[in-house]
């Protein structure tokens, strides 16, 4: 496990020849490139676009589907998965990206500390967010290979890469996925809640009860036989209603680790997920 940064290394529990040896190599280091300033630029998700790719945020798509098509969902998963290598090498916990329409943004918070360490590259004309993460990624994987290539050990490396893009201005909180749950439904059960005119989030309601006992009694007013009603809608709803409350005395969730607008990555198990 790394340092974050020179008052990190003096207050670490290692022998003082260790942390010296370790600051000088840091100083040497950024005195050979200090002619290179470190490119910051304070960005911020633009506000999402309804019914727009996830993946390309330019073409529309239809109807609830999330991308404009498979090659595009394939090929920014393909980039996502490449990002991986680097990620581990940054020793990173969380990590988040997403894109303007000028740049592309991967933040990393690593194990080891509570900063942010953000890399940004420009969008190139004409290119698709993937293919611009793509080269960041492969331009910063070279970097870290470089220096381990000139006898820079690889935790150094990390450290280095780590300094340097280090944005402190930004809540850690903010890339940590928080969990979303939604109700897990069979098509049978999504077509009983269809037949009773429920939405979704009364799902979540904690009067779930209440409420399917009400709209059955409303749509009974209209189908029941007894007055005039249609006596096959009348069973269906009967049943679609013996159906929901069964399911409500055992409702099941599905549940996944996300954020709002970016794609999140989770360290702990090597995954990225979409935004929610």
């Amino acid at each position: 496990m790394l340092p974050a940064s020179f008052q990190d290394i003096r207050e670490a529990s290692l022998p003082k020849s260790i942390q010296s040896g370790m600051i000088r190599r840091f100083r040497k280091m950024r005195t050979a490139t200090q002619t290179i300033e470190p490119f910051e630029i304070a960005v911020q998700p633009e506000a999402p676009r309804a019914k727009r790719c996830l993946a390309c945020g330019i073409m529309p798509v239809k109807g609830g589907r999330r991308y404009c098509s498979k090659e595009c969902r394939q090929q920014m998963n393909w980039v996502l998965s490449l990002s991986k290598g680097l990620l581990k090498a940054l020793n990173t916990r969380y990590a988040a990206f997403f894109f303007t329409s000028t740049h592309v943004i991967l933040d990393t918070l690593p194990v080891f500390s509570k900063r942010i360490s953000r890399f940004v590259a420009r969008r190139a004309p004409g290119n698709k967010p993937a293919q611009d993460l793509k080269h960041l990624i492969l331009r910063s994987g070279e970097e870290w290979h470089d220096m381990v290539h000139n006898r820079t050990s690889r935790s150094y490396a990390s450290f280095y890469m780590l300094e340097r893009n280090q944005e402190g201005r930004i809540d850690p909180q903010s890339i940590m996925p928080d969990r979303n749950s939604k109700p897990r439904l069979s098509k049978d059960e999504r077509s009983c809640l269809k037949i009773l005119d429920l939405e979704n989030e009364d799902l979540s309601s904690d009067s779930l009860m209440v409420k399917i006992r009400h709209a059955y009694k409303k749509m009974a007013k209209r189908y029941h036989p007894d007055v005039g009603g249609d006596a096959e809608k009348f069973k269906q709803l009967s049943r679609a209603h013996e159906q929901m409350l069964i399911w409500a005395e055992n409702p099941q969730y599905t549940s996944r680790k996300a954020l709002e607008d970016c794609w999140s990555y989770d360290g702990s198990t090597n995954r990225w997920s979409p935004p929610l």
